[in-house]
């Protein structure tokens, strides 16, 4: 058995948990929940110390860690108080609050890879082995 997926028990039983040196691939059309079903899953392993490697030639890592820190948090992001109409207090508790989680989610064992859009094969597997020694990821 591999590391399980806490948040998703359904799919851990069905392909028995992630194993080191395997790899699953995920397709489906756009729209269709890739993104947020792998972020679950990442947040899932890295929040029992796994490590986490991500790339992705569709998404920027600023829209990609906005996406899974609105998943980390379990609710929607408090962003663009300086737009909204809050008192100063209130406005000061989102803002701990916000930067309490960034904190937290800072210590996450997750990697990211810096490729967007047509990237040559063989600089991503570079990048991919390079992280693979340096940050143990598999």
């Amino acid at each position: 058995r591999g590391a399980p997926i806490p948040s998703l028990p359904g799919f851990t039983s069905l392909i028995k948990g992630f194993r080191r040196g395997e790899m699953t691939v995920l397709t489906g059309p756009t729209g269709s929940g890739k993104t947020t079903f792998l972020g679950q899953t990442s947040l899932d392993l890295a929040e029992q110390g796994i490590n986490v490697l991500w790339g992705s030639f569709e998404i920027k890592n600023t829209r990609l860690m906005h996406k899974l820190l609105q998943q980390y948090m379990k609710d929607v992001l408090p962003v663009g108080l300086a737009n909204k109409d809050l008192p100063a207090e209130e406005r000061r508790q989102h803002m701990e609050g916000l930067t309490a989680l960034a904190d937290k989610f800072e210590t996450l064992p997750m990697h990211f890879m810096k490729f967007h859009g047509g990237s040559d094969v063989d600089d991503v597997l570079d990048a991919m082995e390079y992280a693979a020694y340096v940050h143990d990821v598999e």
